[in-house]
């Protein structure tokens, strides 16, 4: 997109951008009491979602998906939902600060931090050497990387580095050597028929896990042959390996050698007859020097598992292997993800699944051995101003690296990071930008996509868009006539009626940038991936990988390895209360790091919860706090990566367990990410012990039969003969005078209930932070839930089976019980039956007895130990339709009574009843599986009154007669692997 052309052309517009207008003379789109949304486009991470942000009274007090977004449409993940404490973050900049010689940040004004920018950058101009400029970045396209670009030309650079921790340079270097294109393609699981998971965790963090789980929950709903397979191969029970059939346990390193084994079988006892001799040589020269007896051997794998792994993937029409590709997680990334790619190269119905039109724009993000090269010429003095947005290497690279002392080597150093962070630390000149929720930009996920971002409200804090900060000082040092715009928004409207006159020619430019902006972005997705231009493999050459040793195992050293988790993703969501509050799906852990460590291991080095230990690698150590769990191999150790921040403001203080610090400071040469050998750590008692923050009571059920589960056999069988569920039903007809002491309840109109799908259930935890956004829930700290005072109103119990082999989610809210025991107990009547069914709690009748809390069998309720607060500006958050509680009050699940009221509003100015479907819960809206169904159960068309007469529907806790309105449908298990 011709910048230069660009600049000229917005020269000439007298267009204004958005700027605040005080109540005196109100602002066409605010209305004070009432609801404004604006679509824009998440940057929590490169997925690139689109979002509605609901604006009251110029504040953003929640966001949701855009319903129109192809990414993820219209559903979010709790990273997506705390975006908003990104934007009311207590510890951003207030303003531009320039640091003292002591290491401290003092607050100087915009024009002083402009003058010390444009003085250094004219100074480095004066001195006339190239490429003496650089700019480091997180992943940005469109209109602001090409004007990055336009004026680092200026600045007679051409150094903007493009960096994100999670490159996957692995997966990016085997796509071009099996389907011969380095880029990272759209894969559609949706399509396949059976799905295979070398490390690759989807439904966490691995490149669109929205998106992802939206496909997942289509690639596992019943059909009429069944229900797809999905295995998982890799050294942790994460939270995409615990929604798997079959967890195939196998250490860093060793899923390459589970692949390996597979296409022996394939090639070798020919299950795919239709490969060709050249396919054959090229698995071949992929597993020289391996047989399958010694890849049984080495991976305890045995040869009937990976022959019936083989054979499964042969059988299925369409099926789908995936790679993590991540060079620091496991040794072989590179490998594994070529073999991953062979195998779908190998299977003609596999080609339906990835769609290489739609190429992700991961693919055009720096590598690591990038940012090696920029340490070095750091060090070596060729670099003399370094620009950086929205990038933290000096945490997420391995210390080992000392990217800090490299950038102490660099004259200026300037962050425009809205907080402070381990780089920004390093930094001579901060000078704040706006955060996405306030920011005019374009980002595109994925060729065909491309989002708009517009601010949703004006500047909480004293920043700038970064645009305008370069605008501004390209302006002073080059003049007007290389920079005429008078901003970045002019820029960025005129870039897109630009792009209106190629995508739209009969368009007015003006008519194509407003229905964008209305929009959330256009989007042209490439229709059909079955052809050759869709990711055919070209005939891959030889394999070059060095040969597997499968050495011996010493019993006092482990495997290790860092994992990334829904809430922190790189690390970067650290600092957001909400994903530090919300519990770890697996661990339940919140507040803090810890190393995962298998309970035998735990009980043999006699260690038990919470006692620190020290791991060493041969390039470093960390130390953590250990949480026994049977979620790795004896014989592994695991570590999240996120947590372990030095300086992230106040709430990304957990000191533990940065599993970098593990790490060497080499290069892969495979696919110049960062090198990850394979290497063993020790573990070292220190003699301490640190309280562990987790909420879960127990890892099991105790035959309790709360997460239930039905086999897909029963399941058919019971679907052919028209079994009926056994309900208590929270309506008059679920009474009987013989066993009910108390009449039915008269509802009028409504009753509402909720249906949970538990085999749609992930246990992603997006539903929890939606709540928290949506009902003023308290974050409480990790003090108050060592004592047990965590405010959840929703929670996801995670229970193992009963020999820890496997992991159900169980989401439990309130259960507005028909008969609730709450209601009978409370003194003052503070819990109130409505006429719809609710269990409304009356916050200014209760006194705080707690008896409510102590009668309720599913213990929902929630008591205020405390007036929580929130720092300013976190408070502007607060949703106004919901009351604040204070001390000394109980609080529950209320069915998000508010959004009821908003929608029986909306029905009676138009003179009818709420539809089914017109509205939803927070949690049922956001949720990417589609597992949670809210609505009227007097409605027999209603979802909820159709759903649960589907045989697999229960209640928790039904025989204790309080005939609960929420409905769970049990979820269903078949045998992984066919013989």
């Amino acid at each position: 997109m011709g910048l230069a052309g660009t600049t000229a052309l917005v020269g000439c517009s007298s267009e204004s951008g958005r700027t605040l207008i005080p109540y005196i003379v109100p602002t066409d789109d605010i209305i004070p009491g009432q609801a404004t949304w604006y679509a824009t486009t998440c940057r929590e991470c490169p997925a690139g979602c689109g979002i509605l942000a609901k604006n009251r009274d110029g504040h953003v007090i929640k966001v949701e998906g855009n319903p129109l977004h192809p990414v993820n449409a219209g559903k979010l993940c709790s990273r997506g939902q705390a975006s908003l404490h990104g934007l009311y973050n207590p510890d951003r900049f207030s303003g531009p600060h320039k640091m003292t010689a002591s290491g401290e940040p003092v607050p100087i004004s915009w024009d002083e931090g402009m003058a010390i920018l444009t003085q250094g950058l004219d100074g480095i101009l004066d001195r006339g050497k190239k490429d003496r400029i650089v700019v480091v970045s997180d992943l940005v396209s469109g209109t602001l990387k090409d004007f990055i670009a336009y004026w680092l030309g200026e600045m007679r650079s051409r150094e903007h580095i493009l960096y994100e921790p999670f490159a996957y340079e692995p997966l990016r270097r085997a796509n071009a050597m099996v389907f011969g294109t380095e880029g990272i393609p759209s894969y559609r699981l949706d399509r396949a028929d059976f799905l295979l998971s070398f490390g690759a965790g989807f439904l966490e963090t691995w490149l669109s896990n929205v998106e992802y789980a939206r496909q997942f929950a289509a690639f596992r709903t019943p059909h009429d042959q069944g229900k797809n397979r999905f295995l998982y191969v890799g050294p942790r029970m994460s939270l995409t390996a615990a929604n798997a059939d079959f967890w195939v346990q196998a250490a860093p390193g060793d899923e390459f050698l589970v692949a390996a084994g597979m296409l022996m079988v394939l090639t070798g006892e020919g299950l795919l007859p239709n490969i060709s001799a050249e396919q054959k040589k090229s698995v071949a020269s992929l597993v020289r020097g391996l047989t399958l007896e010694a890849v049984a051997a080495g991976t305890g794998v045995s040869e009937e598992t990976l022959r019936r792994m083989a054979l499964e993937f042969a059988r299925a029409e369409h099926p789908l292997a995936l790679a993590e590709g991540l060079s620091f997680s496991s040794p072989r990334a590179t490998e594994t993800a070529a073999a991953a790619g062979l195998l779908c190269a190998l299977h003609p119905g596999s080609r339906e699944t990835i769609d290489f039109q739609g190429l992700s724009e991961l693919g055009q993000v720096d590598s690591t051995a990038r940012m090696q090269e920029l340490s070095q010429k750091m060090q070596d003095g060729k670099v003399e101003a370094v620009l950086l947005f929205q990038a933290n290497p000096a945490y997420s690279l391995p210390p080992s690296w000392n990217f800090h002392k490299s950038l102490q080597k660099v004259p200026l150093v300037v962050s425009f990071s809205p907080a402070m962070d381990e780089t920004t630390r390093s930094a001579h000149l901060i000078l704040p930008a706006h955060s996405p929720l306030e920011s005019w930009g374009d980002y595109s996920p994925r060729k065909g996509v491309t989002g708009i971002m517009q601010p949703v409200m004006g500047p909480v804090f004293d920043s700038r868009h970064p645009g305008d900060i370069l605008l501004a000082a390209g302006r002073q040092l080059k003049g007007p006539e290389r920079f005429p715009a008078e901003s970045f928004y002019h820029i960025l409207r005129n870039a897109w009626q630009l792009k209106g006159q190629e995508l739209a020619p009969g368009v007015p430019p003006e008519t194509f940038w407003q229905e964008a902006v209305k929009r959330g972005g256009v989007w042209d997705e490439v229709k059909g991936s079955k052809g050759e231009s869709s990711g055919n493999p070209v005939r891959p050459s030889k394999f070059s990988f060095p040969l597997v040793e499968l050495g011996n195992r010493n019993k006092k050293e482990f495997h290790f390895t860092g994992f990334p988790t829904v809430q922190y993703y790189d690390g970067r969501g650290a600092n957001r209360p909400w994903l530090q509050e919300i519990p770890d799906p697996i661990s339940q852990i919140t507040w803090g790091g810890w190393v995962e460590m298998h309970p035998d291991t735990a009980r043999s080095l006699d260690l038990a919860k919470g006692d620190l230990v020290v791991i060493r690698s041969p390039y470093g150590s960390i130390e953590a706090p250990v949480f026994p769990l049977p979620t790795v191999p004896p014989d592994t150790l695991a570590v999240p990566i996120g947590q372990g921040h030095s300086h992230y403001g106040r709430f990304a203080t957990a000191e533990y367990g940065n599993p970098m610090g593990l790490l060497p400071s080499g290069i892969d040469p495979m696919c110049n990410g960062l090198l990850r050998p394979e290497f063993k750590v020790t573990v070292e008692k220190l003699g301490r012990r640190v309280p562990i923050a987790h909420v879960d009571g127990s890892l099991f059920q105790h035959d309790r039969e709360m997460a239930r589960s039905l086999t897909l056999e029963a399941y058919r069988e019971g679907k052919a003969s028209g079994a009926k569920p056994h309900l208590y039903l929270p309506l008059p007809e679920g009474y009987d005078p013989a066993q009910d002491f108390y009449p039915p309840h008269d509802h009028v109109d409504y009753r509402w209930g909720m249906v949970i799908d538990l085999d749609r259930c992930i246990g992603c935890g997006a539903c929890v932070a939606a709540c928290y956004a949506e009902n003023n829930v308290a974050v409480v700290g990790r003090d108050q839930i060592l004592k047990g005072r965590e405010m959840s109103w929703l929670r996801i119990q995670r229970y193992f089976g009963p020999d820890a082999d496997g992991i159900r989610f169980f989401p439990m809210p309130c259960m507005h019980c028909d008969n609730a025991p709450c209601e009978s107990v409370c003194p003052v009547y503070a819990p109130h039956h409505s006429k719809e069914g609710l269990n409304n709690q009356v916050y200014n009748r209760c006194i705080g007895t707690r008896f409510c809390a102590q009668n309720c069998p599913y213990k929902v309720r929630r008591f205020n130990w405390f007036t929580f607060t929130r720092p300013e500006p976190l408070n502007w958050q607060l949703n106004p339709d919901v009351t604040v509680r204070q001390k000394g009050v109980m609080e529950k699940c209320s069915f998000c009574v508010q959004r009821i009221i908003e929608a029986k509003f909306h029905a009676k100015d138009q003179g009818r009843k709420v539809q089914d479907g017109e509205f939803t819960t927070a949690c049922a809206q956001t949720c990417p599986a589609d597992a949670i169904v809210f609505g009227n159960l007097m409605d027999p068309e209603s979802r909820v009154s159709r759903l649960i007469q589907d045989h697999r529907a229960y209640q928790a806790l039904e025989h204790l007669n309080t005939k609960p309105a929420v409905f769970y449908l049990k979820k269903l298990t078949q045998e992984p692997l066919k013989a």
